[in-house]
C-alpha cells in the first residue's frame, strides 16, 4: 500500500505539505495542492483509517440523519443527543434521508467529507451498505431506533415486540376478538418486532389471526389513512385497531373520523408513540409510549464513547416502552403500564 511519503516524494513535496492538503489546510498553493491530487490519484493512495479516527476524534461536529425529520418523535430524539452533546461544546450536522437509501448515502458520504468527530443514524433500511462503508473506514457510529443486520455498530432502541404485547393483550382484556394492526414495513426490525407482539398476543389468548386484519404502511401518515379505510371497509371490519407508529396513527383517525365510525363505541384505537397531542384529542389517545428523548441521550453517549476507544465491544441498549390507556380503547381510567 503506498504511503504518505510515497505521495510526497511522487509530488515532489514534503510530507507536511501532503498532510496539509489532505486536511484542507488554508495556506497550500492551488499549484501544489493539484500536484499532490494527482500523486495521490496516480498512487491510489488512501489517509490512514488511524489517521482519520484521530483527526475526528477532535472535531467538535456530530452527523446526525434521520429516516424521516417530519415525524415527531424525532424532534424528541434529537434533543436527547443535543442534551449530551452541547455539554461538551458539540454541535449537529442534521441530515433528512426522506426514507429514500440513495439520499441516505449521499449523507453519509457528506459527513465523512465534513469530517464529523461520529454520527448517530436512524437508517431506512437494515442493510446498509453505504453504513458498512463507512464503519469500515473509521467512523465512529450509534444507530437508533431500528437494528442493523450483519453490521457491528452501537445500537438504541426499545423493547418494541412488548410494546405492542401490552397493547393488544389491552384489547383483549377489553373483549375485543377481531384486532386489526397497521404495521410498519416488514424490511425494518420495528415493523417486524411490533408485528411479532401483535400476533403472540393473540396466539396467547387462542384468537386466530385473520390475515385480511394486518395492513403493512411505510410509517407515514398518508400510509395510514390509506390501509385504515381498507380495514373499515371490510364486510366483517375489526372493532379494534392497533397502529404502529404516530404518523400512521393520525392517518388512521383521519379515515375513522371520515367514515363517521365512532371512537371508542365502534372501533377501539391504540397508537405506538405518545405525543403531546395524544391526551388532546376526542377521545385522548392511548397509546404505547417510547422514550425518545432518552433514546437520543443513550446514543450520544455510546458515540462518545465509542470515539474515545475505538476498540471497545459494541453495545446494544433496549428501553422498556409504557402503555398509557386512555378512552380511545374503551378504558374508563386513565392509567400506565409499565
Amino acid at each position: 500500500m503506498p504511503t504518505i511519503k510515497d505521495v510526497a516524494k511522487r509530488a515532489g513535496v514534503s510530507v507536511t505539505t501532503v498532510s496539509r492538503v489532505l486536511n484542507h489546510h488554508p495556506h497550500v498553493t492551488d499549484e501544489l495542492t493539484e500536484r499532490v491530487l494527482v500523486a495521490i490519484e496516480d498512487l491510489n493512495y488512501r489517509p490512514s483509517r488511524v489517521a482519520q479516527r484521530l483527526r475526528a476524534s477532535h472535531s467538535r461536529l456530530v452527523g446526525v440523519i434521520f429516516s424521516d425529520i417530519t415525524n415527531p418523535f424525532y424532534v424528541h430524539v434529537l434533543r436527547g443527543i443535543e442534551h449530551v452533546l452541547s455539554r461538551g461544546g458539540s454541535s449537529v450536522l442534521i441530515g433528512n434521508a426522506d426514507a429514500n437509501t440513495d439520499r441516505e448515502a449521499s449523507f453519509i458520504r457528506l459527513m465523512q467529507t465534513e469530517d464529523v468527530g461520529g454520527l448517530i443514524i436512524a437508517p431506512t433500511r437494515e442493510d446498509s451498505s453505504a453504513l458498512a462503508s463507512a464503519i469500515e473506514q473509521g467512523l465512529a457510529v450509534a444507530v437508533v431506533d431500528r437494528r442493523m443486520h450483519n453490521i457491528e455498530v452501537d445500537t438504541v432502541v426499545v423493547n418494541n415486540f412488548e410494546g405492542s404485547l401490552k397493547a393488544i393483550h389491552h384489547l383483549i382484556r377489553l373483549g375485543h376478538t377481531r384486532i386489526g394492526i397497521v404495521s410498519g414495513p416488514l424490511h425494518l426490525t420495528t415493523g417486524r418486532e411490533r408485528y411479532a407482539g401483535y400476533l403472540q398476543a393473540m396466539a396467547d389468548a387462542g384468537l386466530r389471526v385473520d390475515s385480511s386484519l394486518a395492513c403493512f404502511g411505510d410509517y407515514r401518515q398518508s400510509s395510514g389513512y390509506e390501509l385504515s379505510w381498507q380495514l373499515i371497509s371490510l364486510p366483517d371490519p375489526p372493532t379494534a385497531v392497533f397502529v404502529a407508529n404516530n404518523q400512521m396513527t393520525i392517518g388512521a383517525l383521519n379515515a375513522i373520523h371520515e367514515a363517521g365510525r365512532n371512537i371508542p363505541s365502534d372501533i377501539a384505537v391504540i397508537g405506538f408513540d405518545d405525543l403531546s397531542w395524544a391526551i388532546s384529542l376526542n377521545p385522548p389517545l392511548t397509546t404505547v409510549a417510547q422514550p425518545a428523548f432518552e433514546i437520543g441521550v443513550n446514543a450520544a453517549r455510546l458515540l462518545l464513547e465509542r470515539i474515545a476507544n475505538p476498540r471497545r465491544p459494541t453495545y446494544t441498549v433496549v428501553l422498556e416502552t409504557e402503555l398509557i390507556v386512555r378512552a380511545s380503547c374503551g378504558s374508563p381510567v386513565q392509567s400506565k403500564s409499565s
